[in-house]
């Protein structure tokens, strides 16, 4: 058996039907110039039109993948029978040619919907069927001026159908003994969400006027600790950081901690309670400590810190939001993937992955601590009192030190009116940076 190697790079298009004439398919793909431009471009999709002199055609679209897949071409060659006097002579060996015509890497699969097409049809009454609008539609050459006059059926097809072409798996929850019943509960009109469930996180959330702190977490959040024993790590980590700082922001901890967001989510339920309102709101608090009974605590009070549009930030350090969702002509990642092996991690780190790596702790930083001269990286911030360092905030949060005598929900152990005077500071101090950074370097905002 003959068996003839070729690397050439190769494409799989697996069309959704039978071909039966190559050139009648590849119209429909748009050509082959179309289809070499999609081949290029990983970004967009291959558009298959069954309709293809239908400029009305609705497409529907293959995603690109990944493959490793080997063409290859098998050639059997056998003779004749030969009969002689009756008898049939045995046949000699059957012949194979195999020949490896290329490896393709790039498959398209057409895994979107095709099932939505408005065709520009009218039903004509006279004759008793349908006919096509597209010669009243599309000008098939050059026509007079009267062409543009004539009257047409009204035939406005939509851009899409509808906003995802892919099939969504879902299903119909029913209502349970527990939802029920919260649902038949006598809530204020103005409450948004009334049927919404809370999250399973075993958290302890605590508001501003429930009597008493929690001093335990929740058994569940001490048994889903257990299985992971990383977390555990963290959690010993975490309950050092609120003995130095009873109350902390979760900002403040994957900073301190250098962790990823995703790997506080079950030690610190077990370390600290959760406030929902209130100066300490969106603060965690150690277990067993009241910052309402403590004056000290004014210092870890948080300010809610919004920016004008008109003022300019540190947008060019902001990380961009991922798009779940673009035109249906583009192609998004996929999933199947070929796997690779990563050896990144064991090379020693580069200059430029060491300069990345500071300034992400840069923007983290600026996230949760403000300083002077320096532009927040978001249009809302929530700051707490003691990592704001600009002096003149610090003489108004610490004007009434020693005379403490009232917890207020809006101000907490401040003066009233404090943190809305903080603000105004900050905006001012913004708004003297972006000055200042103007006359620098213009381009710098």
């Amino acid at each position: 058996m003959d068996l003839k190697y070729n690397t050439k790079q190769l494409t799989i298009v697996e069309y959704p039907g039978t071909v039966v004439n190559v050139n009648n398919m590849t119209k429909t793909l748009g050509g082959e110039k179309e289809m070499f431009k999609v081949f290029k471009n990983p970004t967009k999709r291959l558009e298959l039109k069954f309709r293809p002199d239908d400029p009305y055609c609705k497409c529907a679209h293959g995603d690109r993948f990944n493959s490793t897949n080997l063409l290859i071409k098998v050639v059997k060659r056998t003779k004749k029978k030969k009969y002689k006097n009756g008898e049939i002579v045995p046949e000699p060996e059957v012949q194979l040619s195999v020949e490896l015509l290329g490896v393709a890497c790039t498959s398209y699969k057409f895994k979107a919907m095709a099932d939505f097409q408005m065709l520009p049809i009218s039903f004509d009454s006279k004759e008793g069927r349908y006919k096509s609008l597209l010669p009243m539609l599309v000008p098939t050459s050059l026509h007079s001026s009267k062409w543009l006059d004539g009257d047409v059926e009204l035939f406005v097809p939509p851009i899409l159908f509808s906003r995802f072409d892919l099939p969504q798996s879902g299903y119909v929850e029913t209502h349970t003994k527990g939802k029920t019943a919260e649902l038949q509960k006598n809530l204020p009109p103005n409450i948004i969400g009334r049927g919404r469930k809370r999250r399973a996180g075993f958290a302890v959330f605590m508001t501003f006027e429930s009597t008493d702190p929690f001093d335990t977490p929740q058994q569940e959040a001490i048994a889903q600790l257990k299985t992971i024993p990383l977390d555990i790590e963290a959690k010993k980590k975490l309950d050092v950081l609120f003995q130095e700082q009873p109350i902390w922001s979760k900002n403040a901890l994957i900073l301190k901690l250098k962790c990823e967001k995703m790997r506080l989510k079950y030690p610190l339920p077990c370390s600290a309670y959760y406030y929902t309102n209130g100066p300490w709101r969106a603060l965690w608090v150690r277990f067993g400590y009241d910052p309402r009974k403590d004056p000290a605590a004014k210092k870890y009070q948080v300010m809610d810190l919004r920016i004008n549009p008109s003022i300019p930030i540190n947008e060019k350090r902001m990380k961009t939001r991922p798009s779940y969702y673009t035109l249906p002509n583009k192609s998004n990642p996929n999933k199947e993937r070929v796997a690779t092996i990563n050896t990144m991690d064991l090379m020693p780190p580069v200059k430029e992955e060491v300069a990345n790596e500071n300034e992400a702790l840069e923007v983290q930083l600026l996230a949760c601590k403000y300083f002077p001269g320096q532009l927040p990286t978001a249009r809302q911030c929530f700051y707490q009192l003691c990592d704001i360092h600009l002096d003149s905030v610090q003489k108004l949060v610490h004007k009434n030190d020693g005379q403490e005598d009232f917890c207020h929900e809006k101000d907490g152990w401040c003066l009233p009116g404090t943190l809305e005077k903080c603000r105004e500071l900050l905006i001012a101090d913004i708004q003297k940076t972006v000055k200042e950074l103007k006359e620098v370097d213009g381009s710098a905002l």
